[in-house]
């Protein structure tokens, strides 16, 4: 008959089995509920509880330090902006002193032009060269332009062409980029195209560009007196923009008769914008000869000591005498009149 296993030696390691005694079942009852009572009387052992503080709080001197980090953030920002604003209003008013816009001398062109992809690519080719300085594409362009009516338009680079020739130093090249974008709108240099702006620029939506071209026109020979007479019509306009464009265009005419009317509407005209445009024409822009601007920098010498002349009219004023002159005198009106008289 096989042993009970519970009264069974076991074998403890370390321990002879003689040595291990079998409890009686009475012994193994009371050990389990000796147990029992110390496992309810021992609280269960609650989970670790988190720091009060879960992590290092920053110090005063961190937390004020970190602001003073995002304060100085922002004045950063803030000294940026301010600088690209400053940058910007020097820069306009740098550029401010050239010839109008192309989009506000393309935008005035009101008509269908014609095309054909030959001329057009060869009218470019040749206004680029204009545009970088090449002396000899000047009379190419004088040469064809007849040529380009009806078959060359305007497009964007013939706008950036012209408008980067219109500026350059060169008188020449300034002459051929006017011929050229007359030929560009179709009007050609005779009194037919005279005509032809003339009856355009009695038309409101028309009539800036019209202007523009008129002085053009004027320029190149075609009844500079009359179409002087045409642009001064304009100068008492209500439209501050028409007057502006009449004043655009005596500076393209650049005729010693058209000096006074332009002195004249720097000094009297009541907008900011038409006086900019004077002093602009007298300054970088226009098609008037060196000695002429000097001309108008006699005056414009003399208004230095008017106290009727505004801020913003004294600064256009000192702009234009430092590009006439190579000068930077300052508000000191003895020393540029002593200078003018040196160089008269």
């Amino acid at each position: 008959m096989p042993e009970d296993p519970i009264g069974e030696a076991k074998s403890v390691p370390g321990v002879t089995p003689d040595v291990v005694a079998n409890p009686s079942d009475e012994e193994v009852v009371r050990t389990l509920v000796e147990i029992e009572k110390s496992s309810a009387a021992t609280p269960a052992v609650a989970p670790p509880q988190p720091p009060l503080v879960p992590t290092q709080e920053a110090s005063w001197i961190a937390r004020n330090q970190t602001a003073g980090n995002w304060a100085m953030i922002c004045v950063a920002l803030l000294m940026s902006m301010f600088a690209a604003y400053v940058i910007k209003r020097a820069f306009t008013s740098v550029t401010s002193f050239k010839s109008p816009s192309v989009k506000s001398r393309s935008s005035r062109f009101a008509g269908k032009q014609s095309y054909n992809a030959a001329a057009q690519s060869d009218a470019e080719r040749l206004l680029q060269r204009l545009a970088s300085g090449d002396k000899r594409s000047a009379d190419e362009i004088s040469s064809q332009v007849s040529s380009w009516i009806g078959r060359v338009r305007r497009t964007s680079k013939t706008d950036q062409f012209v408008t980067a020739a219109i500026n350059l130093p060169d008188m020449r090249a300034r002459q051929a980029a006017l011929e050229a974008e007359l030929a560009i709108d179709g009007i050609p240099q005779s009194e037919a195209g005279l005509q032809v702006l003339s009856s355009a620029s009695g038309n409101p939506e028309q009539r800036a560009w019209a202007l523009w071209l008129i002085g053009a026109l004027g320029n190149r020979g075609i009844d500079p007196v009359h179409t002087a007479q045409i642009l001064e019509s304009y100068l008492s306009d209500p439209n501050v923009n028409v007057r502006a464009s009449a004043v655009n265009g005596l500076s393209l005419i650049a005729t010693d008769e058209t000096i006074p009317m332009l002195l004249d509407r720097f000094r009297n005209d009541p907008s900011p914008v038409v006086q900019e445009r004077v002093a602009c024409g007298f300054a970088e822009s226009g098609m008037y000869t060196h000695e002429q601007r000097l001309v108008s920098a006699a005056s414009l010498i003399n208004w230095l000591d008017d106290p009727l002349l505004t801020g913003q009219q004294r600064t256009w004023d000192l702009q234009a005498l430092g590009d006439i002159t190579g000068q930077h005198l300052g508000n000191d009106t003895a020393a540029w009149r002593n200078w003018m008289e040196n160089h008269r």
